[in-house]
C-alpha cells in the first residue's frame, strides 16, 4: 500500500494549475458562471435550481480556487439551517466538507490566506488547518457518530445502507478523503483502503456492489487513488481511454464523459503514469464540453452545465498541464 498522501491537496493543486494556464478572459468567463450558480439564500444550485449540499461542495471548491466572493455569514446560515437528522451518508459527508471549505474561504477573504502557498509549504501540517479540523470535529461530533452507523463489517463504509457486511468504494473514497483532510491517523485510512479489495474484479476494475460482472471507471479510479500500487487497475483505466481523448464509464458504455475522464486522469497521474500520451487528445475532449455560459457539461448525452462538471473539467485540465 502506498504511503499516505492527501488526495485533496493534489486536487487543489490541479485546480489551481488549471486556473493559472487559462487566459484572463477565460477565468472571468468561468468565474461568472460559478457566481451564477449561487443560490440567493446560500448554497449552490442543483439541476432544479434549488440549493443543494452536494453541489455546494463543488461550488465552494471552485469559489475558493477562483476567488469568487461569497457572503460567508449567509453561507454559514444556510449550512446551519439544514436538518441534520434527514441527511444520508453522502450529504452528511458533504455538510462536513462544506464547512471545511467555507472556513478556508473565510480565511481567504479576511486575511489573504494564500491556498497555493499553503499547499506548497505543506497543507496538512498548517496550524490553521489543524485548528479548523479540530473545530469541525467538535462542532459536528454528532454527525461523525451518524457516519459510524454506515461503517461495514470490513471496516469500510457503505453509502447506501447502515451496518452492512460489505462497504462500497464510493463511500470509502468519500470518507477516506475527509478523514485525511481532518488529520485522522494513517492506520484508519489504511483499514478503509483494504475494505475495497473484495470489490476488485479479475480484470483490474472495481465495482460498487459484490457479484458485479464488471466494474466502473470512477470506482476503479477512486480505488487506485487510495492505493496506487494496483497495476491491473491502471491497465483497466487505460483500456477505457478512447482515441478522442475521453474515458468511458465502463466497458459496456460507449459514451465518454467528463467525470470518468477527470477521475481516471487523476488516478493515473497519482499512480505515477506519464500524462504526455493523454494530454493533447484529452484537453481537446474537455474543451469540447465548454459551453458559452462559461460552465462545462458532462457528456453529449447530458449537455446541462453545472458546478460539478465544471469542477471535473478544470480538474482534468490541471492534471494534464
Amino acid at each position: 500500500m502506498n504511503k499516505k498522501r492527501s488526495c485533496n491537496t493534489s486536487i487543489f493543486q490541479a485546480l489551481l494549475k488549471s486556473k493559472d494556464i487559462l487566459s484572463l478572459e477565460a477565468q472571468n468567463h468561468i468565474s461568472s458562471f460559478i457566481s451564477s450558480q449561487k443560490y440567493e439564500g446560500g448554497g449552490f444550485k442543483d439541476r432544479a435550481a434549488k440549493p443543494d449540499l452536494y453541489y455546494s461542495v463543488f461550488g465552494y471548491t471552485l469559489s475558493l480556487i477562483f476567488g469568487v466572493k461569497l457572503n460567508v455569514r449567509q453561507e454559514e446560515s444556510y449550512l446551519n439551517s439544514i436538518d441534520k437528522s434527514k441527511l444520508d451518508f453522502i450529504h452528511t459527508v458533504c455538510l462536513i466538507r462544506a464547512k471545511f471549505l467555507l472556513n478556508l474561504i473565510d480565511l481567504q477573504q479576511k486575511s489573504g490566506f494564500n491556498l497555493k502557498a499553503e499547499l506548497t509549504e505543506g497543507f496538512i501540517g498548517n496550524l490553521l488547518i489543524k485548528r479548523i479540523s479540530k473545530s469541525i470535529k467538535k462542532e459536528y461530533h454528532g454527525l461523525f457518530q451518524v457516519l459510524d452507523l454506515y461503517q461495514s463489517e470490513d471496516q469500510g463504509y457503505n453509502h447506501n445502507r447502515r451496518h452492512e457486511k460489505q462497504s462500497t468504494v464510493y463511500a470509502n473514497f468519500l470518507i477516506w478523503t475527509l478523514f485525511d483532510d481532518l488529520g485522522y491517523d494513517e492506520k484508519r485510512l489504511e483499514e478503509i483502503c483494504r475494505a475495497n479489495q473484495k470489490l476488485n474484479l479479475p480484470n483490474g476494475s472495481f465495482a460498487n456492489e459484490l457479484n458485479s460482472s464488471d466494474g466502473v471507471t470512477s470506482a476503479t479510479a477512486a480505488a487506485l487513488i487510495m492505493d496506487a500500487e494496483q497495476e491491473q487497475s491502471k491497465l483497466y483505466l487505460k483500456d477505457m481511454y478512447t482515441r478522442r481523448g475521453g474515458f468511458k464509464a465502463s466497458a459496456n458504455v460507449p459514451i465518454t464523459d467528463l467525470l470518468s475522464t477527470a477521475t481516471a486522469l487523476l488516478a493515473l497521474k497519482l499512480s505515477g503514469e506519464k500524462m504526455e500520451s493523454f494530454a493533447e487528445n484529452s484537453l481537446n475532449f474537455i474543451n469540447l464540453h465548454w459551453d458559452e455560459s462559461g460552465g462545462f457539461f458532462g457528456s453529449i448525452a447530458d449537455m446541462t452545465c453545472d458546478v460539478e462538471y465544471t469542477y471535473y473539467a478544470l480538474l482534468g485540465i490541471g492534471v494534464l498541464s
